[in-house]
């Protein structure tokens, strides 16, 4: 996008002036509230019916209008389906890449064996597809299955390749918590991204450190709003961004409710005036809109004008837009209205003896961890399933790491506890100076199909700041 210095005194002159000289992704976006949050359709393992799984272009509108522009996407959509699959259950996926280029898929959060895992040991060639059938042994949890290409994580999740995947359990079936999809249950997919003057995304990786867009997006939208029951709502939150983390208040100031986290419930639910989501992080939190009141989520303070004006000489990455999600409470007769329970887990959340303790420096001034680029001939850390860990992860750049096939529990945050919300079991976690983790290993993986660890800043992921763990099984 370019201007001339005689266009921009122009567009300085007065705001009226200002806005009618702006680009089209500038000022074509619906006002603040006016676009129906898009819900992706929902698909289901039942008796042993596979899920298909189709990676293939598309055309979306991101300005919620008819100007559609070329994405990437699944089953015709940008972004994809819902996958709500059922703990016991044996889930066939077939998974067909009908792109022009090579991909690998995995779910982040799923345990099981890393042969099942996806990645560069599963990398799906043009027009091939990959049929692995998934063991569900875990409790209910939110997770989100994406492209994790090795080398091109950050653009193809970027372009489309990226949706929810949702793990009920007779526990999550039990609890008085909203559960009827797109009804008083919501998926918020949140991204950043830079738009053209024709509303198409742009991709321009820095050279050093994540992609940064200047437009807020919620399941592939700017300015979503959804209509609701007055009664409890569940939201579902994912950041499936290239590298921003997201702090999310409401308009009126209210707390949250957070009910779970990356690997399922809290012990107990949790309220807190202001969240934070990493990139890879999900969280799940209930709003009472009994009072009858329109709610809306931010994330910060948008870009004010001499921002806007200076993001049309170079690319920007303050947020001109920071609503994600406005609540419209409706004559609906609420589907769930009793107290919340005191405690969503019937045990308490069990530690583990630690039984060697690491270290880990992640991409600091240079990609890499502990000094080594991913080499996908080399493993990196070897441990023994069935134990617990005791891992120190060092970051002097701030960014989120996800580690495939294991579940953690954050025990020390730069030398304090951490924060209620963050108290239950997570695969990803913000590292901003030192986190303490307690790693419990569930899963086998060898060294032909290893669990990758790995920056959520999935740039610095591409550049090499990823490790191998094998898992050796229990003998």
């Amino acid at each position: 996008m370019s201007c001339s210095r005689r266009q921009f005194i122009q567009l300085s002159a007065g705001v009226a002036l200002a806005s009618s000289s702006m680009p089209y992704a500038a000022h074509a976006a619906a006002p603040p509230g006016d676009v129906p949050l898009p819900i992706p359709p929902l698909i289901e393992s039942r008796r042993g019916q596979p899920l298909f799984l189709t990676l293939q272009r598309s055309h979306w509108s991101f300005s919620g209008d008819s100007n559609k522009a070329p994405v990437w996407g699944i089953n015709g959509l940008y972004l994809g389906p819902t996958v709500r699959v059922y703990s016991g259950d044996d889930v066939k996926l077939i998974y067909s890449n009908r792109l022009n280029e090579p991909v690998a898929m995995t779910v982040s959060g799923l345990q099981v064996p890393g042969a099942l895992m996806g990645g560069a040991p599963r990398m799906m060639s043009a027009g091939v597809d990959w049929a692995p059938v998934l063991p569900i042994r875990q409790g209910a949890a939110t997770l989100w299955y994406h492209a994790n290409t090795p080398n091109r994580m950050a653009p193809h999740v970027y372009n489309g390749l990226a949706g929810m995947w949702l793990i009920e359990d007779e526990v999550s079936k039990a609890l008085p918590l909203p559960k009827h999809y797109g009804v008083d249950d919501f998926p918020l997919i949140i991204q950043d991204k830079r738009l053209d003057n024709f509303a198409t995304p742009v991709y321009n990786p820095p050279s050093e450190g994540g992609f940064l867009g200047d437009t807020l997006l919620v399941n592939g939208v700017q300015n979503p709003y959804v209509e609701v029951s007055r009664g409890w709502v569940r939201l579902r939150l994912l950041n499936a961004s290239n590298a921003r983390r997201f702090d999310l208040s409401f308009s009126d100031n209210r707390p949250f409710t957070v009910v779970a986290s990356d690997q399922g419930f809290l012990p107990a639910p949790v309220a807190v005036q202001t969240l934070s989501l990493a990139p890879g992080e999900r969280r799940e939190v209930l709003v009472d809109m009994s009072q009858g009141d329109e709610v809306s989520i931010t994330a910060g303070t948008a870009a004010g004008l001499m921002d806007r004006l200076r993001g049309l000489f170079e690319p920007s990455s303050i947020l001109a837009n920071t609503l994600v999600l406005s609540l419209r409470p409706t004559g609906l007769l609420p589907l769930v209205t009793d107290n919340l329970p005191m405690r969503l887990l019937a045990d308490q959340i069990l530690d583990g003896v630690a039984v060697r303790t690491r270290e880990f420096r992640i991409g600091d001034s240079a990609p890499g961890i502990n000094g080594a680029l991913w080499d996908m001939n080399r493993i990196d850390t070897t441990v023994q399933q069935g134990t617990f860990e005791r891992w120190i992860i060092h970051a002097d750049r701030p960014q989120s790491l996800h580690i495939q096939g294991v579940m953690f529990l954050v025990k020390n945050v730069n030398g304090a506890q951490p924060m209620g919300e963050d108290r239950g079991w997570k695969d990803t976690v913000w590292v901003d100076g030192d986190v303490e983790l307690l790693v419990s290993f569930p899963q086998s993986s060898s060294d032909h199909f290893p669990f990758v660890y790995y920056s959520q800043t999935l740039e610095l992921a591409d550049r090499g700041t990823a490790g191998q763990l094998q898992v050796n099984p229990v003998p």
